[in-house]
């Protein structure tokens, strides 16, 4: 059998004692907790109902990233019933309102405490084309979305449709480029388009996709039918590349339109209505 130990009387009384201070600890801390809990919570409602910490005006609003837009038409995207409390702001929700309602492709809202307002960071989309309205019917009648492409728009980069009196302050920096006959099926291959524009030497003023069977380009070169656009697109912009000093061999006034629907062997269609091989 195994000893078993015995403890004095001194023993049991020392170990009797320290249980006592450890629950007594526990319990301050345990006060001290909650304390602390409550504390926050009415400093947090002193805050709510604090004019001092209330956005009071657009005053208490720092703006950046804007270009186009000036800030007063920023402002009036932003969801704000002066005066609140800024505890009540929602960034989440004003960041969706910047970015549904206006040409705004991201917002970053933080609440700021001292002073008492908000950061508000915004990155706009640029308008790259000119969306000329659609008035023909079999245009419009093929469209998911008609009122999108009934009245002229601005398109960015990657497509998005914006109303045309979206950036008042354009001036200068109003795309030169144009499209006629935009519709939403051709929206997903728009960023593709664009940025094949952008790399070939050849200026393009218009793009006419009225006809889904013949995009037609508008060039430095003259009108070039380019057919239903596909895969060959990059293809035919090289073509046209390498026609670029074609007006330094012939009078292209006297070319009614390139032909480049095989790129591989394109054409100039003649105003006398007789076809050339290009060079």
């Amino acid at each position: 059998m195994p000893d078993i130990p015995e403890y004095s009387q001194a023993t049991l009384a020392s170990r009797r004692q320290d249980l006592k201070q450890r629950r007594q600890r526990l319990f301050w801390q345990q006060l001290w907790r909650q304390t602390a809990m409550v504390g926050l919570t009415l400093g947090c409602l002193s805050l709510a109902t604090s004019n001092r910490w209330h956005i009071h005006s657009t005053e208490q609003i720092n703006l950046s990233g804007n270009q186009l837009l000036p800030d007063e038409e920023v402002y009036e995207l932003i969801d704000i019933d002066y005066p609140k409390s800024l505890l009540k702001v929602r960034p989440l929700d004003l960041e969706h309102a910047l970015t549904d309602k206006g040409p705004i492709e991201d917002a970053i809202v933080r609440r700021r405490l001292l002073p008492p307002g908000l950061n508000i960071r915004i990155r706009e989309r640029t308008p790259v084309a000119i969306a000329l309205p659609n008035v023909d019917v079999a245009i419009k009648s093929l469209d998911d979305d008609p009122q999108s492409f009934s009245q002229m728009g601005l398109l960015d980069a990657n497509g998005y449709w914006m109303p045309y009196n979206s950036f008042t302050q354009l001036g200068s920096q109003e795309p030169k480029l144009q499209v006629q006959g935009m519709r939403p099926a051709y929206q997903k291959h728009w960023s593709d388009i664009y940025q094949m524009l952008q790399k070939n030497p050849v200026s393009v003023s218009l793009l006419d996709w009225r006809d889904p069977a013949n995009l037609i380009l508008h060039t430095d070169l003259g009108i070039v039918h380019m057919g239903p656009y596909g895969q060959n697109f990059s293809k035919q912009l090289t073509a046209l590349d390498r026609m670029r000093n074609l007006n330094a061999k012939m009078n292209i006034e006297e070319i009614a339109f390139i032909d480049l629907r095989n790129p591989d062997n394109p054409t100039l269609e003649i105003l006398q209505a007789t076809k050339t091989q290009a060079p």
